[in-house]
């Protein structure tokens, strides 16, 4: 970067060379490319055909051809007006610079390229040639990217080697799968031991392949291969564990013999009790052991070294001992050789897939006859520097475009950055490289911020557009000083913060409020809060400034440019989607209204998926399922009631059937859209999406219509239709094609919920950043690409980075982060919020990178700082304080730590108008309920919400117990099930495990699962025994008859069944009634218990879960729920009678009652009614495998039948 930078000035730059233009946010980037083009027309007499201007999107360069069109039309109308035409030319340049102050006020260009215009030539031969230029604009250079590639392969065909007729695709991911199953089959499954490291690590080519896909058709990466030998690995750690267990009884002897010389703290006797019991199980088998972290670890802590270091003071290390124990150590170190040859051999496969794809991506396409868009770069790039006619092509190239001018180039890579290298600049042609190293963010897209770098050090001129346009003087400075508080605000050495001034003095707000508010999110200084409660607040807190905002505009007390200020005037930025829904839902609740602005396809919307569904209906009405997941869909919206009743209706069913056939018929006859209007008229699609108001999914629903149409008038049938419809969802975030971006319709008068990323390029008089104190950090991803020296870029592995690559790494993550907040923070023209608080991961974040530390400090260097601090919160909260309370002049800051005052949108409030309300008949209306009877049971007299039996839970009788467990036994020995913690965890825990535990086998093969449960709810493996107990004991409790769960088939039987049960009329007085018959055979406690139930009538649904339900071989249903009540501390404890008062006490009776109704119509609807259900409850700790600790009760199926 040896040139020095300039005040770019479009009429005086020189033409030649090649010139790089910084232009920060906000300084008018694209007037100065018209301008500059202006001027290469007017003044240097250039063809719009011979001026090149390229740019990145597609929607960037209908822009752009807009605006050219413009500024070449601005001047002909100033020479063709009436004041000017009756200039003499003695007066004609005066009478210009009079007529552009008049009717282009605050333009200077336009004067001044008059003047010299006119200077060089007469005002009709000018007049003359702009409207020639204009005649032909519709054949000016103006292209994307790829439309450029297209252009020079199209054109110089022979010169490229390139074929005449091939078909330009988009990039197909499907076409990606087909040669990617042939490299596995050709080098993984045909490799035993290839296939068994894929097996072992869970790779398939599917999962493979979406790690590597961003990687393809980039030639400039460069590969680490590493090298190794997986087979050698492998057999050196058999060899090894042979070894050990022929000698484990030996080795486990020796350890203990020497334990009561080693430390305790180190050598504790639980941990290796653990250690050697584990390869003791594992021993049992030939295959290598797998063993978790913590008991590799100890293993390698028997090492002769770690073994001495260990020793108690004054305790003599004994050679033999110690070297027979290293064989442990050596095993455990050649496990780690092993999984780094196989970590290394991972990594190789996936380099040598990306080289087969690559290969066999080009040669399908020659075959086909196709080209991709990505695959443009690619010719171009290859026929410029890999080709017997490259020098010519590049001299032919730079002959026909004379100048170049490059949009948005802080988004180019490596190639594209070689292709305007190898025809412009070495041909020594004019080129003009425009774009602002702080807005490149898009590195996930492939774009290289060190591409625009190196160009940055080739340019013979750099400038700089000095001037903000966009906000006011006080909200330039402020964000200025932020940035300027590092010597490196962006990290990266050659990216620098640019001073720009500003075109305006004051806010447009009136009044003033201060450019830039910083809130506190936390509420006080020694909050200890999670994040999740955090961005809630700021979700909050962000909503109720708006809300207040909008109500001090609509009362008068808040405007923008002399009126009101209005909701359109207002953006949030975001980082994802949750973030947008979040604050999309806090507006909501303060009746403000939002829209989320994407530049997501409208192929991802919900509609999307929804038409896809409804046209695979058409094409297979028998299709039930999809039938359902159409009616669910956002198309139709059936809640849970209205898909029940439809579900029951067969006459429905037929006629939605039907009427699939019928669209089916007409699109053949008269196309896709004619059979979809028809369709829609039929079933109110229309109507529907507008009773909900729901405006958005109205859009995307006649957009999607559109783009079908558009597809069927090329000759589709429907099932080819329907296929490609499938691949654009698929494809959905490709980006590709104009009529993918979502219609955004009526969004102007809404509050805008923008994420950062799409906020690129646009303004908003108020911005608020509510996250922006989050870092999001997830970590290294499988791949990274890093950036060495001399140019060179390599996609290294995760595992191969080493600590100063993890650590440029984290730099590069912090320069994007940065980055990304620089365009966030330049959005606002008037006001900027940002929203401030402490978490875990703030190190990383990149407000705290810039106000913590001195100028100099690295982002490593901010981090140790927050690594050691103690109290993060106040550190933060004084760095922010420090900032406003001594921010430099021209600056205009504001901390503030209160809560904003809730708020709801009022709107016009002020206006009064007079309505009079219409007259209706009363009506009755019948309340529909959703409940349970975890609510039934504890005597609710309010509706439930349906929610708490929405998923599997305990009863209140299993968590009403405190969570505090008894203390961990020491040994096993002597401890029962009765003995095993009560509370909340216990009971999941045991839950848990019978939900998966596989009754067919036996409980002592089955210890993983009941030790890996016991882990997750906190429990010690000490517990295993008696838990692994009580399951054998459940698989052996007869049920019926002399069935036990272990004889039943696991087809026959259905684990945590959810169900939703239709009710009528659910009321005390008939449930009474019906429990106090004597063919019920209800124990006498629990009539009595049925007395004391209390809840209103149930009309709608009851909701729950049934543990299992079951049917044993000989055809008898049963229901079985499992208690963790802790009734007595042995099994003696657990009679009938004490059983009976349990169920009595919790009325489980009453559940009892619910689940086998639902388990009756669940097997009567399946055509199979049963003659009685049989309900099972197993006392967990009472189970005796013999048929203790089961509570029984048997209805008659036709008892059932009377509960309605």
């Amino acid at each position: 970067m040896s040139a020095s930078i300039r005040a770019f000035d479009p009429l005086t730059v020189p033409i030649s060379g090649t010139n790089l233009i910084e232009a920060s946010a906000g300084t008018g980037k694209t007037y100065g490319i018209a301008a500059l083009f202006t001027r290469l027309i007017v003044l240097e007499q250039k063809s719009v055909e011979r001026v090149l201007v390229v740019t990145f999107t597609k929607a960037a360069t209908a822009e752009l051809k807009t605006r050219l069109r413009a500024r070449l039309d601005d001047v002909l109308q100033v020479l063709e007006s009436k004041e000017i035409a009756k200039l003499g030319d003695d007066t004609l340049s005066d009478g210009t610079a009079a007529y552009c102050a008049e009717h282009h006020e605050g333009d200077t260009f336009l004067p001044e390229l008059l003047k010299q215009a006119l200077q060089k030539e007469g005002r009709t031969r000018l007049i003359v040639r702009l409207k020639a230029a204009i005649g032909q604009f519709d054949n000016a250079a103006i292209y994307t990217i790829h439309g450029f590639c297209q252009r020079i392969l199209r054109d110089y065909a022979f010169l490229c080697q390139a074929p005449f007729d091939v078909e330009l695709t988009e990039e197909d991911g499907d076409r990606l799968l087909v040669p990617a199953q042939d490299f596995w089959r050709e080098r993984v499954s045909g490799d035993p031991v290839l296939a068994a490291l894929a097996f072992k690590r869970k790779a398939v080519p599917q999962t493979v392949l979406a790690q590597i896909r961003a990687y393809l058709s980039r030639p400039y990466l460069n590969f680490r291969r590493p090298q190794t030998d997986l087979p050698q690995a492998r057999g050196a750690a058999l060899s090894s564990w042979q070894n050990i267990c022929g000698n484990l009884a030996e080795l486990k002897e020796t350890f203990w013999r020497i334990h009561p010389l080693l430390n305790g703290n180190s050598y504790r006797k639980n941990s290796f009790a653990e250690l050697f019991d584990a390869l003791e199980q594992k021993a049992l088998s030939t295959d290598l052991p797998f063993l978790e972290a913590k008991l590799h670890e100890r293993l390698l802590k028997l090492s002769s070294d770690k073994l001495e270091a260990g020793l108690k003071k004054g305790k003599t290390p004994d050679a033999a001992v110690f070297a027979e124990l290293q064989k442990l150590a050596d095993f455990g170190r050649d496990l780690d050789a092993l999984e780094e040859a196989e970590e290394a051999t991972m990594i190789r496969l996936q380099l040598d897939l990306i080289g087969y794809l690559n290969r066999s991506l080009a040669e399908m396409k020659k075959s086909r006859r196709e080209r991709g868009f990505d695959d443009l770069l690619l010719d171009v790039h290859t026929a410029l520097t890999d080709n017997p006619h490259a020098e010519i092509l590049a001299r032919a190239v730079a002959e026909n475009w004379e100048t170049a001018l490059i949009d948005e180039f802080q988004d180019t890579d490596p190639l594209q950055y070689e292709i305007f290298q190898k025809i412009f600049i070495a041909q020594n042609r004019p080129l003009f490289l425009v774009g602002d190293p702080k807005q490149a963010i898009y590195s996930f897209r492939g774009a290289d911020i060190y591409a625009y770098l190196q160009a940055a050090g080739d340019a013979q001129h750099r400038y700089t557009l000095a001037t903000n346009y966009r906000s006011h003087s006080a909200l330039i400075g402020s964000i200025g000083a932020l940035f300027r508080l590092k010597e490196r605000p962006f990290v990266l050495e050659n990216i620098g913060y640019s001073e720009v001034g500003a075109a305006r003095a004051e806010s447009r707000l009136s009044p003033e409020r201060p450019a830039v508010q910083v809130r506190w999110l936390h509420e006080n200084d020694n909050e200890k809060t999670n994040k999740d409660v955090l961005r809630r607040r700021a979700a909050d807190y962000c909503a109720d400034e708006i809300a207040h905002a909008l109500n001090e505009a609509a009362g008068g007390r808040l405007n923008f440019k002399g009126c009101p200020l209005q909701s359109g005037d207002i953006a949030v930025l975001v980082r994802t989607h949750n973030e947008a829904v979040m604050v999309s839902a806090a507006l909501k609740k303060r009746q403000v209204q939002s829209v989320l602005l994407s530049r997501e396809s409208v192929f991802a919307s919900p509609e999307a998926a929804a038409l896809s569904a409804l046209i695979g209906f058409w094409l297979e009405p028998r299709r039930a399922g999809t039938l359902r997941f159409v009616l669910t869909s956002s198309i139709f919206g059936y809640d849970a009631q209205q898909l029940h009743d439809f579900n029951q209706n067969e006459s429905e069913i037929l006629h939605w059937a039907e009427s699939a056939r019928n669209a089916l018929d007409n699109w053949n006859q008269y196309g896709i859209f004619a059979a979809m209007q028809q369709f829609s008229q039929t079933h109110g699609i229309e109507t529907r999406l507008l009773s909900r108001n729901n405006g958005r999914s109205l859009t995307n629903y006649f957009q999607l219509l559109e783009l079908l149409a558009a597809e069927d008038a090329q000759n589709r049938n429907p099932a080819a239709l329907h296929k490609w419809l499938r691949d654009q969802i698929s494809l959905a975030g490709n980006n590709g094609g104009d009529n993918r971006a979502i219609r955004l319709e009526s969004d102007e008068d809404l509050v805008k919920i923008v994420t950062m990323h799409a906020s690129k390029g646009l303004q908003y008089p108020l911005v608020y950043c509510p996250f922006a104190w989050d870092a999001q950090d997830t970590g290294p991803s499988d791949w990274q690409i890093l950036h060495q020296s001399a140019n060179r870029t390599e996609l290294l592995a995760k595992a191969q980075l080493s600590e100063d690559e993890q650590k440029q790494y984290a730099d590069e993550e912090m320069a994007e982060r940065l980055r990304l907040l620089y365009v966030a923070l330049t959005r606002a023209e008037e006001q900027l919020n940002i929203y401030a608080a402490y978490s875990s991961d703030t190190a990383d974040n990149p407000l705290a990178y810039l106000i913590e530390g001195l100028p100099q400090d690295s982002r490593e260097t901010v981090r140790q700082i927050y690594d050691r601090e103690k109290d993060g919160i106040a550190m933060l909260k004084r760095n922010w304080q420090r900032l406003t309370d001594n921010a430099p002049s021209g600056t205009d800051f504001a901390f503030t730590e209160d809560a904003p005052p809730p708020a709801a949108y009022r709107g016009n409030a002020g206006q009064t108008a007079e309505f009079a309300a219409n007259s209706i008949p009363e009506r009755r209306f019948r309340f529909v309920r959703h409940t349970s009877f975890t609510a039934l049971s504890r005597q609710s007299q309010t509706p439930d919400d349906g929610e708490e039996d929405a998923c599997p839970s305990l009863d209140a009788a299993e968590t009403s117990v405190p969570a505090m467990p008894s203390e961990t036994p020491t040994a096993s020995d002597g401890i029962s099930i009765h003995d095993f913690p009560k509370g909340t965890q216990a009971g999941l825990c045991l839950h848990e495990i019978l939900e998966d535990f596989k009754f067919g086998q036996a409980a002592a093969g089955q210890e993983t699962l009941i030790t890996d449960k016991l882990k997750k709810y906190g429990f010690e493996e000490i517990w295993l025994p008696a838990v692994a107990e009580m399951a054998e004991a459940c698989r052996k409790t007869p049920l019926t008859g002399a069935y036990c769960l272990s004889d039943i088939p696991p087809e026959y039987r259905c684990p945590e069944m959810g169900f939703t049960l239709h009710t009528e009329d659910f009321g005390l007085k008939r449930l009474r009634d019906w429990f106090a018959r004597d063919d019920i055979r209800l124990p006498e406690v629990c009539r009595a218990a049925a007395e004391t139930l209390d809840f209103h009538t149930v009309n709608g649904f009851l909701n729950g879960f049934v543990d299992m339900i079951c049917q044993d071989p000989d055809g008898n249903i049963c229901v079985i729920d499992y208690k963790s009540n802790h009734l007595g501390t042995d099994a003696s404890a657990y009679t009938r009678q004490a059983m009976d008062e349990a169920v009595a006490h919790h009325h489980y009776y009453l559940q009892a009652l619910i689940y086998a109704v639902a388990a009756a119509r669940y097997f009567k609807l399946r055509g199979q009614p049963p003659a009685a259900v049989s309900v099972r409850y197993l006392f967990l700790r009472g189970l005796d495998g013999k048929g203790g600790g089961v509570w029984r009760w048997d209805i008659d199926a036709a008892a059932l039948e009377q509960i309605k």
